[in-house]
């Protein structure tokens, strides 16, 4: 074993793993994505200065057609800007007078709503809330086939400059622009080929989502299983695995055993990652229980009112009568809504007890 203090007196330089390195830090806190697996990845660091346009395959990393352009995109400057467009309701109209009108003061409003492309929106967030954000929500196209996800008419004639730095459109020999086999592969809307498409189109917005979160910012991500597999590796990549604070499973509906295989899709995926885990807090307030009584001691507990019915659902599996045990008649959920369970839970919870009726029928 090599003595320290020897090593020294001899004039070697000796490394203290235990101090930390600073640019290290600097790159893991500023540039997640240049860390893989707990090291400096040399190629990911020359992709994020521009240095390496293609990317080739060597080592771990989530890799796709079109990553080079999209990281491009997350770079180039924005030229356009925000035009103010006031809207009023009728109501607003008839109540605007001069004891109110400093509420609609455009100058100074509340709330805002942006509409635009949302790649042109973000960075021009940016230039004015850059790491001032303390949390965000999107709920980005799940690339399914009801969505129809593709990119817009005008893309490749707003981007050109960028498509021709990245060797996605060629010249011909009579020096005509031709598409690239490689654009029209990511641009393409049928089956799983959209994969590219999906992750050309996330990361640009994702790494602007980052760079206007806070220290202590975190971002929340809704994403069904189309993406969800692909979403998690762009995150870990994006914000670093280190920061991945986990993958809320919610709940979206309730179904039958109906379908072909015997396993019924009733759920989504929240992904939630932080700009620093070490500065992130998700531990809410205490739940306010004041509202839950228990009038009828009920030996389930005390419990709260809740409308067993919602605007969304299907008719043929959300629209049924229910019989009121008490005056014998049937009931329906309210014109325009559906009831939240299936028939069999409905029924369930109305042998339990869980369901209020009214004694008295009103026609």
């Amino acid at each position: 074993m090599i003595n320290k203090n020897e090593a020294i007196k001899n004039n070697i330089k000796v490394v203290d793993n235990s101090i930390k390195n600073e640019l290290f830090e600097n790159l893991k806190t500023n540039f997640p994505q240049t860390i893989i697996e707990g090291k400096a990845d040399l190629k990911a660091i020359s992709l994020l200065l521009g240095l390496d346009k293609k990317s080739d395959i060597s080592g771990y990393e989530l890799t796709w057609t079109g990553k080079g352009l999209s990281n491009a995109l997350y770079s180039s400057p924005c030229n356009k800007e925000l035009k103010l467009e006031e809207i009023f309701s009728n109501a607003d109209c008839k109540n605007l007078n001069s004891s109110n009108i400093e509420m609609k003061d455009s100058n100074n409003p509340k709330n805002i709503i942006i509409r635009g492309d949302n790649l042109d929106v973000l960075k021009i967030l940016k230039s004015a809330y850059s790491e001032k954000i303390k949390m965000i929500y999107i709920d980005p196209p799940y690339n399914t086939t009801n969505e129809n996800f593709i990119y817009p008419d005008n893309f490749r004639q707003d981007y050109k400059k960028i498509l021709e730095e990245v060797g996605l459109i060629e010249i011909d020999e009579n020096g005509e622009e031709v598409e690239s086999e490689d654009l029209k592969f990511f641009k393409n809307i049928q089956g799983s080929r959209t994969h590219s498409g999906w992750l050309s189109f996330m990361l640009p917005r994702l790494k602007l989502a980052r760079d206007l979160l806070k220290e202590d910012g975190v971002i929340f991500i809704s994403i069904d299983d189309n993406e969800q597999a692909n979403l998690k590796l762009l995150c870990d990549e994006i914000f670093g695995e280190d920061n991945f604070c986990g993958d809320f499973i919610r709940k979206t509906k309730s179904t039958t055993n109906d379908a072909k295989i015997g396993l019924n899709y009733q759920h989504e995926f929240l992904l939630c990652y932080a700009k620093d885990k070490n500065y992130t807090n998700l531990l809410g307030g205490e739940k306010d229980s004041s509202r839950y009584q228990n009038p009828d001691n009920d030996p389930n507990g005390a419990w709260v009112f809740s409308d067993p019915n919602a605007k969304s659902g299907k008719p043929e599996t959300g629209y049924f009568a229910i019989k009121n045990p008490y005056t014998g008649k049937e009931d329906y959920p309210p014109e325009g809504r559906f009831w939240l369970f299936s028939k069999n839970t409905l029924q369930k919870h109305i042998d339990e007890g869980r369901i209020c009726f009214k004694k008295e029928h009103k026609e």
